[in-house]
Parts: structure tokens; sequence; C-alpha cells
């Protein structure tokens, strides 16, 4: 795929571009660098010519319902039931609801995790019980969180930072748990459209009565300031629990949010395929040139999403805080490991969604710093 110049993509003005001065290549918020998507810009031509720019279409209006549908169906193999779908400014929004509206008691959440998900416990009044962030997670970990009175776990599947996916039997052997204890299992599967390798397992799938599913189109076609996601119930009762409450809380859509995500989902994927393909050779040649040019580095090769988590524990960079260091001496600007929560130390996220030319700069640069120590 072709890449916007730099001094393009710095006029762009949005955080991952003004975050930082100039001489520092950012590779730290999940932005992506790719051109806009044709069908984006065509929908979003076509709202600007209709002026499109007053509240949300009324729900008989939108086409979003059914279109997220039909592309769990094509990309997943699940199909949703699109009168349960419903519209929500952000999976942030979203996870909050779930916990404050289906929950009581604590909230497990995997760390190191995605860093509002540190807060979003507190934020709703409640708990926070870490657990490892592996693979899979662990099961007895799991059962004794549960078993010390937990109402929910927050899964990002595929998890973030880390990259790594649950298949079907682990999501049904945690959902299992969550179902002994009367709990439930929060899915956030904003990064399933950017799967590497064979297909995402919706945890829903097999576990309606559990999963409050959580998504959005702003990761994958990089859309995330225009606010919609979508909100997936795969029960009836809690569509009746989410429709008898306030529209104070469930407020907050965009307008043009709605237009693109509809977008997004119905002539977006070949676009998709394309920017997976892109993803994959940068993911190799990181995971290839890296530990070539920076002795002891632990890469952690994703199997989905553009963010890979660097371990620098065991090369000649010995500070805790790895992200920062580089930042300084590399010009190189990544999230710190640290800010994921416990387990972060060390380490660093890596955004790969950018130029192969940007990332060879970015290496270059990175192995410099810490050969000269």
């Amino acid at each position: 795929m072709d890449f916007p110049e730099l001094s393009t993509l710095r006029a762009r003005g949005t955080r991952k571009w003004t975050q930082y001065d100039d001489d520092v290549l950012p590779l730290f918020v999940a932005e992506s660098d790719f051109h806009t998507a044709e069908p984006v810009r065509a929908a979003i031509a076509d709202a600007v010519e209709r002026e499109m720019f007053g509240y949300t279409p009324a729900p008989q209006a939108q086409q979003l319902p059914e279109l997220t549908a039909d592309f769990y169906d094509v990309r997943y193999g699940w199909r949703p039931d699109p009168a349960r779908i419903f519209p929500i400014p952000d999976v942030v929004r979203g996870v909050l609801l779930a916990i404050q509206h289906f929950t009581q008691g604590p909230v497990i959440v995997p760390v190191p995790a995605y860093h509002p998900f540190l807060e979003v416990a507190e934020t709703a009044g409640r708990e926070r019980i870490n657990v490892a962030a592996v693979p899979g997670l662990d099961l007895d970990e799991l059962e004794a969180a549960f078993a010390r009175g937990a109402g929910s776990l927050i899964l990002t599947n595929p998890y973030n930072p880390g990259g790594w996916t649950f298949d079907a039997e682990r999501l049904d052997e945690i959902c299992a748990l969550a179902r002994r204890h009367g709990a439930r299992v929060i899915v956030d599967e904003i990064h399933a459209p950017l799967v590497f390798d064979g297909v995402h397992t919706c945890a829903a799938a097999n576990n309606p009565d559990v999963c409050i599913t959580i998504t959005a189109a702003s990761k994958a076609w990089n859309v995330a300031g225009l606010k919609c996601a979508q909100l997936i119930f795969s029960n009836d009762e809690d569509v009746r629990t989410w429709q008898g409450l306030s529209g104070v809380a469930k407020d907050g859509t965009g307008t043009l949010g709605i237009v693109v995500a509809e977008a997004c989902y119905r002539d977006g994927r070949d676009f998709l395929d394309e920017e997976v393909a892109q993803l994959r050779n940068n993911r190799d040649w990181l995971a290839e040139v890296l530990p070539e040019k920076i002795p002891g580095i632990e890469v952690n090769v994703p199997e989905a999403t553009y963010l890979m988590f660097l371990d620098f524990r065991n090369t000649k960079l010995t500070t805790d805080k790895p992200a920062t260091w580089l930042r300084t001496h590399a010009k190189v600007a990544m999230n710190e490991g640290l800010s994921f929560g416990p387990g972060g130390e060390h380490k660093a996220r890596l955004n790969f969604a950018t130029s192969p030319e940007i990332l060879r700069e970015a290496v270059d640069r990175i192995a410099e710093a810490i050969r000269l120590l």
C-alpha cells in the first residue's frame, strides 16, 4: 500500500502527530498512517454535501446494526441479531456502561492492560482485581478472582498490548468459569478485524448468556475521532436492561461516526484485506530485524493488531522505562510499558501501522542509541 509523505502525516494534526516535536518519530498511540480508505472519504464527502451535521439518524433510519451483523457473519462466522446491536460513542464507554448496569462486584482486569481499563473499574465505583495477562489467561488465577466475588472480567480479544488471540476452547472455558460464579465477560473486539492468520473467534457465539461484546471500526479504518462504536448484546434480557437506561448514559455517538462505520462495514473490506497484508509484512520484518540489530531484545510477535510489545530487560538498556529513554535519546516515541500497569516494566509498545521507510528509520535510531550505551 502507498503511504502519505511524512509532511502530509504531520499535517493531520491528530494526537499522534502533535504530541511530540517534529524531530520525534511517533510510534505510540494507536493511529495508523495509511491513506484514508476511499469508502470512508466518499461517505464523509456525501455527508458534507448533504449537510448532515445534526443529531444522529433515528434508529429505524440507520443501517449500522444490519451492516455490523453482516460484517461479523462474513469475517468471523457469527451473525449477531441486528436488533441487539446499538451505537455508542466508543469502546471504553461501552465497557464502563456494561460494568455499571450489567454487573455487580469487583472487576477482573488482566495486566498489563490497555490504559483506560486500569481506570474503568474505579470510575464505575468498583474494586479492580488484577490477573496476569498471559496468552489464554491462567484459569486457576481467574477462578480465584471470581471466588473473591468478582462480577465481571474485561476480556480484550485480540489482546492489547501483546496481540495474542483466544481460541474457541479457551473462550468457552473462561465463560464457563464466569457462568459458574454468576459473573459476566465484557469482550472488547476492537482489534478483531486485524487478525493476521486464521479467523477471529467471538466469545459470544457459544456464550450468549455471559458475554457483552463491544467493537468499533475505529482501529481497522483509523476513524476513532468520529466517535462511533457498537454494543452487541446476545440475549434479550440484556437488551431490555439497555432499553431501560436513560439516554443521558447512552448518548454521545457522532452522526458522521455512524455514516463512516456503515461505509467501513459495507464497502471497506478490500481496503482491510490490503491493510492486513501490509501489517503482516511490517510485523514479520520487525520480528526478524529487531533481534539482529538490538541484541537481547525480546519481541512478542502479535497474532493480531498493529501493536508490538517489546521487552528491553536483557539489552544494554537497563531502565524499567525504556520508552522514556528512547524518546529522549533515539527520538522515537513508543508507549511506556509501565503505563499498561504491573508487568509492563522494561517494556515498550510499538505501533507498526506505518510505512516501511518510517519503520526502518525508527529501528535504526533505536539500535544506534542503545549501541552507544
